[in-house]
């Protein structure tokens, strides 16, 4: 052990640890597109069997076409949605501009709130609604300025971050074997641990994205199918926000829900239908918590149990990243403990042999 740690590799770990601390700030996109680059690894190499190409430059080219396809298919629906709710709030605005230059029927308006809240015992003339609503119509128009500009402010050092995660996705598909291959047994000088760590990532990626999307279709389709049965409007449209929301840590797919609720009971005073698209989202939510792990056992090699606190505990200690170090971390303990049990076998059967019979 000590051998190991001559001045060369001790110099090499010192600058491998700064080189860390220098690539800190972006560690996250570098590492999501390390993992990409893992998994779409094996794809390039059966592509580029298949067309029989000799050259490096055309691993560069399929890897570019690769990432693109995969942008496309997520980018181009998040572009429809985005654009659909800029047509909707545009159309939203319009109707509310030309309610507000009525005034009866804000007056109108307010006076069936006011009706309204004094069967809940609160007590509010028409005067003092139109009063606090406007109110809040300045608080929401200051809050989406703000909003606005901090995404502005953000915006650069987004586009920075996602830069990185497409060119180390890019770079590792094409060169990640090879860095592996001439890295890691100077990191981890012990084959049967590499072999240990490479086996056990690769089944956890590979169980996270599988239970992702499939969880993910689950929940659009049981919401699509709700919000259809109780008469939402565009309901398919709202399926398809569900689908992409259900993989945002913690929200999920609940404010589309809750704003489906709300637009039942207060535009249309259906309270049934109200409670009962609540109800459905916690249905939904039920299947997120309990499917997502059930699904990930297998291919993780862990209980419904370690993959669910692996998860929570994960994303408790490191934000979204967590969802999947978690995960890595308790299949890591698990295949450990496989082979410690496997060399005390080896052992225990090394020392009956050695032991001559009576």
């Amino acid at each position: 052990m000590l051998s190991y740690f001559n001045r060369t590799k001790i110099f090499f770990l010192i600058i491998v640890f700064l080189c860390f601390f220098v690539v800190y700030p972006f560690l996250l996109p570098f590492v999501f597109g390390i993992s990409f680059a893992f998994l779409y690894e094996s794809v390039l190499e059966k592509l580029f069997q298949l067309f029989k190409f000799k050259k490096e430059t055309w691993k560069w080219f399929l890897s570019i076409i690769l990432v693109i396809l995969t942008l496309t298919a997520i980018i181009g629906p998040v572009l429809t949605l985005v654009t659909t709710g800029i047509q909707e709030s545009v159309t939203l605005i319009n109707t509310l501009d030309s309610e507000l230059k009525n005034p009866e029927a804000i007056q109108h308006a307010s006076s069936n709130i006011s009706v309204y809240l004094d069967k809940f015992s609160i007590h509010y003339s028409a005067e003092e609604i139109i009063v606090k609503a406007t109110d809040i119509l300045k608080k929401i128009v200051t809050f989406l300025a703000s909003g606005v500009g901090s995404a502005l402010t953000a915006t650069p050092a987004f586009m920075i971050k996602f830069s990185v995660f497409i060119l180390t996705w890019i770079f590792f598909m094409v060169h990640g074997k090879k860095y592996r291959n001439y890295f890691l047994p100077i990191l981890i000088p012990w084959e049967k641990e590499r072999e240990i760590i490479s086996k056990t990532i690769s089944s956890v990626l590979k169980a996270l994205i599988v239970a992702n999307v499939l969880v993910s279709c689950i929940q659009a389709f049981l919401i699509t199918s709700s919000l259809a049965l109780f008469g939402i409007p565009r309901f398919a449209l709202m399926g398809i926000i569900a689908f992409f929301a259900s993989f945002i840590p913690v929200i999920g797919t609940a404010p589309v829900m809750i704003g489906a609720a709300a637009w039942c009971y207060f535009s249309q005073g259906r309270l049934g239908a109200s409670i009962g698209i609540l109800i459905c989202a916690g249905l939904v939510s039920l299947v997120d918590n309990v499917m997502r792990p059930f699904l990930m056992k297998g291919g993780a090699d862990l209980n419904f149990f370690w993959i669910f606190l692996a998860i929570v505990g994960g994303m408790s200690q490191f934000g979204v990243a967590g969802a999947v170090l978690g995960p890595v971390c308790f299949a890591l303990f698990i295949a450990s403990i496989k082979a410690l049990k496997e060399e005390q076998s080896a052992m225990l059967t090394h020392l009956e042999e050695e032991v001559p019979n009576p």
